[in-house]
């Protein structure tokens, strides 16, 4: 399965990881993006978690161009932050030696 709906186990578990922002990784370029706007990364968690409490759709994908991660699946969501709608994608990982984590690839506002 790699397109359509996120299925309701990995909305748990995307759920789970952003209720802990503190294990929840992201990348240089997200980073930026946070400063940028004045956000953190347990705002974003935050907002995941209630855009899926809400019953919003995450749309589950297949990352194209992300290297050493090709074919694998990962999650869109466009949640509602500061009155601004942003575009979040997310990929769950297990990186070695250690527990499931989630890595948020993408957070900006949505174009």
């Amino acid at each position: 399965m790699s397109e359509g709906d996120a299925t309701e186990q990995e909305l748990i578990e995307i759920r789970d990881l952003a209720s802990h922002p503190e294990s929840v990784l992201t990348t240089t370029r997200v980073e930026y993006a946070f400063m940028g706007r004045n956000l953190t990364k347990a705002d974003i968690c935050d907002e995941i978690i209630a855009l899926i409490d809400a019953g919003e759709r995450v749309k589950g994908t297949t990352l194209h161009s992300v290297p050493g991660m090709l074919g694998q699946r990962a999650f869109e969501m466009k949640p509602r932050i500061n009155d601004s709608l942003y575009y979040i994608k997310v990929v769950l990982q297990i990186p070695q030696g250690s527990n499931k984590t989630m890595l948020i690839l993408s957070a900006h506002p949505n174009h």
